[in-house]
């Protein structure tokens, strides 16, 4: 078996263990608990049309590794974030030789549809949620840069915004069927629906990272790919979850929109009379976020010194 076959084969197999594990998290979530609301969108038109420009985006990428629709003006940027979300280990290989172009829509597309996904999530009533994922996407995104460093940061951008983009796709179907109001109660109530969508959510949300520290192995080694994504792990979910505690998980979780979410509306539960858990939860966050980043950030520096060595 060759060395690339074996990656494959170790990649389907993580992607299944994460199913599973997804496919326990779905089975054991509680029902929303939030009372249906009128729109501020018509979401499900919307989200038909996303999804009609990401599924594009994708099936370009992926008859353009074959054929030579490459050539076409924005072909090799979709050739490479499908390349890489699906076979993170070519990442490198696949962002060589990009035009200007393609660069920035290896940036901008996923970028771009994840605001609007997460924008008809919350049917754009409120802007909460959108602004601690983007900000801890951000984050996330800012740290990497800075471990690459002298490297090229777009292996590991075509990785992530591969993913970002077939995430998204995931969503828009679900979206584009009952909207984002009416997902959050007749997609749940269903438990074979809920069970399969969160086992597949849970995979590529996990995958995204998973991309990442593999694009960035093949640039400089598993320990410092490590020390990277722990890192870049920990300062963003420290940040987010550190906004969240200062404002107050109450109310955040309160004023959180977001049809499709899965911690939040199960934490809806706990809110009467429970708030003191929730304050401690929110610091519980925060404090696995400064020691992941600080295991990653020790690691990273260990990594360059023992390049100057």
């Amino acid at each position: 078996m060759t060395m690339t076959q074996r990656r494959g084969v170790f990649a389907v197999i993580v992607v299944a263990v994460l199913m599973v594990i997804g496919g326990v998290i779905g089975g054991l979530l509680p029902q929303p608990v939030r009372p249906l609301t009128e729109p501020a969108l018509p979401t499900e038109w919307l989200a038909r049309i996303l999804l009609l420009l990401a599924a594009m985006w994708i099936a370009i990428g992926a008859v353009s590794a074959h054929t030579r629709l490459v050539g076409r003006p924005g072909a090799a940027a979709a050739r490479a974030t499908w390349l890489s979300a699906t076979t993170p280990w070519r990442a490198r290989e696949s962002t060589l030789g990009l035009l200007p172009l393609d660069r920035w829509l290896i940036f901008l597309v996923p970028v771009a549809l994840l605001v609007a996904t997460r924008i008809l999530q919350s049917s754009a009533t409120t802007f909460v949620h959108l602004i601690l994922v983007i900000g801890g996407w951000t984050v996330f995104a800012l740290v990497l840069r800075l471990v690459v460093g002298h490297r090229s940061p777009w292996p590991v951008i075509a990785a992530v915004g591969g993913v970002v983009v077939v995430r998204c796709t995931l969503t828009l179907v679900a979206l584009s069927v009952t909207g984002a109001d009416g997902f959050s109660h007749e997609f749940w109530s269903n438990p074979v629906l809920r069970i399969a969508f969160v086992a597949v959510a849970f995979a590529l949300f996990v995958w995204a990272f998973v991309a990442a520290g593999w694009a960035l192995q093949v640039q400089g080694g598993t320990f410092y790919a490590l020390g990277g994504l722990l890192a870049a792990i920990g300062v963003g979910l420290l940040v987010p979850a550190a906004v969240v505690a200062a404002a107050g998980p109450s109310r955040v979780i309160a004023l959180w929109d977001d049809g499709l979410g899965l911690l939040p509306h199960a934490l809806l539960a706990l809110l009467p009379g429970q708030t003191p858990p929730l304050d401690a939860l929110a610091w519980v966050v925060v404090a696995i976020g400064a020691v992941l980043a600080i295991i990653g950030g020790v690691m990273v520096l260990v990594h360059r010194r023992s390049l100057r060595l």
